[in-house]
């Protein structure tokens, strides 16, 4: 499996600014993902590395697709 790699400050699932803390370079407890609760990593696709931030979008999106019992199909 190839992995695809993005900007840093990409949502790699949207192409949009993800917020990520991180990225900006500032402190990462002060990012959004802190104050946040995740679905099952096993919901993000695959080929998405690992190490990628989401932005708050698609991290609610992901979330409603769980409740939803929906299942990616990318």
């Amino acid at each position: 499996m190839v992995l695809m790699h993005t900007n840093a400050s990409l949502c790699p699932l949207c192409q949009q600014p993800n917020d990520c803390a991180l990225a900006a370079r500032r402190e990462g407890d002060t990012c959004w993902c802190h104050h946040q609760e995740f679905v099952p990593k096993a919901k993000i696709p695959q080929a998405i590395a690992p190490d990628s931030c989401i932005c708050q979008a698609c991290a609610e999106a992901l979330r409603k697709e769980a409740e939803q019992g929906m299942k990616r199909l990318d």
